[in-house]
């Protein structure tokens, strides 16, 4: 078979093959339950005018249909629901190929999900389950959601005639001249395209040419033979009519397994916008000619001062299939702007989505809005062109330079809370973050855990009415990580007691390591380190706990014994003469969440976040604007249903690419102003429901730049999201200087920097980037080797970012040591895990190998390409040394040869 499987070029404008009826239900009969049953949280259940009239009350509402049947499962075949329902929420409908095993044959990962409007009007909704993997399915289960009204009209499956047209679902698809333009009717909505069948091992490339003027992000979705529903993959286009490539490498994006059954373009985001496709191939390889295509061209700097210098980047990579050879990058400034230093002029190539990044150190005369040009130019390729606008602002005048100024803070009638993610001590920690630099702190990408960090951090938040830190806190069975930036930043700081603070116990550890003996053993933890500080964040007196999972410890003790351990926690403190304990459980959008957190003992409720309310449909991008509504009606229903207080959960946004690839869940087009509304429903919320909230805003978070939901000052707005707390939560007059380490003559501590090229790492010369990710103490240098233990059976170390061609390196070479603290000798499994600009770290790019744990040095060595994913361009390594706890860990040396 040819390389390239599928050409798409043109579509007949004839109207779709009707859908084929498979099975249908229709509830307008006075047997419509006839077949169906109910749980006992379906209440009030009748058939009234011509529909199953329900209302759901609790955890688990379902109706499941009893009577055997069987279906062919295809990827071509839809569920259809007619319905309505009078609050907005998630109904899933599971199925199953069996019913045999636990509760019988349905599972989490056999469902479809529907997004209910909520308005009370009829509406169909129709979901493409892609369950062809089951083969066969003989059960189907319909499960709506707590605290709505529902009438059911009709249920059906329906299969459409597989052929040379497209399939719409949400968006329509119509011919222009030579192109075929798909349109979002609505949010989620995409088209199916008839590509034949691909072999996802051998044909590892989508390659589009597609043009759009009012699109930012399509994403391809694909089904497979080898995995459950539907998937996609991101992609960001260029929105000014212009006809591109886009090569999308799909070897590690998730389902990409088996063979591709169904391939399809969601064009958009928001009904109307649209974009002309000139062609969608599968094949092996990327294609096409040589295209630069700039990422990112500005300052660097947040905040960039007036005649101070400062870093403009320019960053760009090769979307064609073919390398680009010598390429180089020519910046022009406005008048008054002089270049101290600039990149060699002699040009590099770039292989297909291979980055070159290019910096020049600038100094500009005077505040103001500034242009600044971008040429990128290349032997076998056209230039292009970029240009950034940006803001360079003044100085701002202070008493003395050389020193932070002292904290002037502010406050007001309701506490503010903000979450704080100690994630930032590495170039491997910042790593992800680079690829996105909007992200970039003022405080530049900073040491985490260095005193003169946490300083400026308390003097931003008092100086914007912030109250308390909620630090996330990691204990496992004893074992503790990520500390610094409490115990080494805030703890070592010099203004860190004018700032309160408590814990958000981080609980998301494996099963089965949570028991009565353990939580004693770290409420002990707490009142030896924390609770005594005259700075800890308490509520009547007694020290506040978050704790992130209750499902965990309900999990593994079970309700009673969870209550049974939270007394005597309590019982604990009061003997240590504090009043008591303050527990607060973390919940989701299931009000029987808040009950049960009452029957454990919890004091009150709150969330981490909610990015996910308000998504319509499937989609995995959708505007920040609907998010502060749909938090107003989950605060209301909780409010209303959950015998405990509410500590408002708020949220500063969510784009966790960084962390998740073009898959992950963005609520785009977050800014402070939105934010500014969202706090100021947040405090009329709690002024308007006094004993149902505690006078407290919680806000996630200082500093996720991974998830993107920060608010710490940053170059994407500045101290926006500062000041709209200012605003809304302080009587404090909204003008204001905002002092950073520019102004007063101060670098902050920054984390150490390799090349992007680097591919060897000798641990006597330092830790080279290299971080701790998780389950290990922090590493730090002893013997000419880096040194570390593990904490969990999961550590992990991460890599500094990198730019390394992987055929060009096919085997890892590593030396190192493992002694178990027991003196047990052991034999284990090693792991290396790679990234790619274009997919996350994930289990599929990754190979194992045996290692020995006798407190001996060994040499391994890795065949790297044994993997297909080893390929392209690799940009990021995680580096799992065993996967044992309590095990002393040297490491000599990593290479990539």
């Amino acid at each position: 078979m040819r390389a390239l499987l599928a050409l798409l070029c043109l579509f007949l404008a004839l109207p779709a093959s009707a859908d084929r009826t498979l099975l249908e239900w229709r509830f307008d009969r006075p047997d419509a339950l006839r077949d169906w049953r109910p749980n006992g949280e379906i209440r009030e259940i009748s058939v009234t005018g011509g529909a199953l009239q329900f209302r759901c009350e609790g955890s688990d509402p379902i109706l499941d249909y009893a009577r055997p049947f069987a279906v062919e499962a295809s990827p071509w075949q839809a569920i259809e629901v007619r319905m309505k329902a009078d609050r907005p929420g998630m109904v899933e409908i599971f199925w199953s190929g069996t019913t045999e095993g636990p509760d019988g044959g349905l599972s989490q990962d056999k469902v479809a999900r529907i997004s209910a409007l909520g308005d009370a009007q009829w509406h169909t909704y129709r979901v493409l389950p892609f369950w062809q993997k089951e083969r066969r399915i003989v059960r189907l289960r319909f499960d709506p959601y707590d605290g709505a009204r529902f009438a059911l009209a009709s249920l059906r499956v329906v299969e459409a005639e597989r052929g040379s047209q497209p399939m719409p679902n949400g968006a329509r698809v119509r011919r222009v001249g030579a192109l075929t333009r798909l349109t979002c009717e609505r949010p989620g909505g995409f088209a199916l395209l008839p590509v034949p069948p691909a072999d996802a091992a051998k044909q590892t490339v989508v390659s589009l040419r597609a043009a759009t003027r009012t699109a930012r992000r399509i994403a391809l979705v694909y089904a497979s033979t080898e995995s459950y529903g539907q998937h996609e993959l991101g992609v960001t286009l260029v929105p000014d009519g212009t006809m591109r490539r886009y090569n999308l490498e799909m070897l590690s994006a998730p389902g990409w397994t088996g063979r591709i059954v169904a391939v399809g373009i969601r064009p958009g985001q928001r009904a109307g916008e649209s974009v002309d496709l000139a062609e969608i191939r599968v094949a092996a390889r990327a294609l096409g000619p040589p295209e630069l295509r700039p990422i990112w061209f500005g300052i660097e700097e947040a905040l960039p001062r007036a005649g101070l210098p400062v870093t403009v980047s320019a960053r760009a990579t090769n979307a064609g299939g073919e390398t680009a050879r010598a390429v180089r990058a020519a910046l022009s400034l406005p008048a008054g702007a002089r270049v101290l230093s600039a990149p060699p002029a002699d040009g590099a190539g770039l292989r297909f989505a291979q980055d070159g990044v290019w910096k020049w150190r600038v100094v500009f005369g005077k505040p103001g809005a500034v242009r600044l040009g971008l040429r990128l130019s290349a032997a076998n390729a056209a230039a292009v062109s970029s240009a950034a606008a940006e803001r360079v602002t003044a100085r701002v005048a202070v008493a003395a330079r050389g020193a932070m100024p002292p904290p002037q803070p502010v406050g007001g009638k309701v506490d503010v809370g903000v979450y704080y993610f100690p994630g930032w001590r590495t170039a491997a920690n910042w790593a992800p973050i680079m690829r996105f630099p909007e992200r970039r702190p003022v405080l530049g990408w900073y040491r985490e855990g260095e005193p003169s960090i946490a300083d400026w951090h308390v003097k931003w938040a008092l100086e914007h009415g912030i109250t308390f830190l909620a630090y996330d806190w990691y204990w496992s069975q004893g074992a503790r990580s990520l500390e610094h930036a409490l115990h080494d930043g805030l703890f070592r700081s010099r203004y860190g007691n004018l700032l309160k603070f408590c814990l958000l116990w981080a609980n998301h550890n494996a099963p089965n390591t949570s028991s009565y003996d353990d939580l004693q053993a770290a409420t002990r933890y707490w009142l030896d380190n924390y609770f005594r500080r005259s700075n800890y964040y308490t509520i009547d007196g007694k020290p506040v706990v978050i704790i992130f999972t209750p499902h965990r410890f309900r999990a593994d003790m079970g309700s009673d014994e969870v209550r049974r351990a939270f007394d005597a926690m309590k019982e604990a403190c009061r003997g240590a003469g504090l009043p008591g304990l303050y527990l607060i459980a973390c919940v989701g959008g299931d009000t029987a969440e808040a009950h049960a957190a009452a029957r454990e003992g919890y004091d009150a409720i709150t969330a981490y976040n909610w990015p996910g309310l308000g998504v319509p449909g499937d989609s995995r991008w959708a505007p920040f604007d609907t998010l502060p509504e749909a938090y107003r009606r989950q605060w209301q229903a909780l409010a209303d249903a959950s015998p405990l207080p509410m500590m408002l959960p708020v949220s500063g946004g969510w784009d966790s690419r960084p962390w998740h690839g073009e898959a992950a869940l963005v609520r785009y087009g977050r800014n402070p102003a939105s934010f500014r509304r969202h706090l100021a429903q947040a405090r009329e919320f709690i002024e308007r429901h006094p004993g149902k909230t505690l006078p407290v805003a919680l806000i996630e978070a200082w500093n996720e730049f991974g998830e993107g939901s920060y608010i710490e000052p940053q170059k994407e707005f500045g101290f926006g999201y500062l000041d709209a707390i200012r605003e809304v939560f302080t009587s404090a007059p909204p003008h204001h200087d905002d002092v950073t380490p520019a102004d007063v003559g101060i670098a902050p501590p920054q984390v150490e920097m390799a090349s992007l090229t680097q591919a060897a790492w000798s641990f006597g010369r330092g830790l080279q980037g290299w971080g701790a990710m998780m389950g290990t103490t922090d590493p730090h240098l002893a013997g000419g080797a880096l040194t570390l233990r593990t904490t969990s059976a999961d550590p992990a170390l991460t890599s500094p970012p990198l730019q390394v061609p992987a055929d060009a390196h096919r085997v890892l070479l590593v030396r190192m040591r493992l002694r178990a603290v027991s003196g047990e000798a052991f034999t284990d499994v090693g792991q290396l895990f790679w990234a790619t600009p274009s997919a996350p770290i994930s289990e599929a790019a990754s190979v194992r190998f045996s290692v020995r744990g006798d407190g001996q040095w060994h040499d391994y060595r890795v065949a790297l390409s044994a993997n297909p994913r080893w390929r392209g361009i690799i940009s990021g390594l995680r580096f799992d040394p065993c996967n044992r706890n309590r095990v002393e860990i040297d490491i000599a040396r990593i290479e990539l040869k």
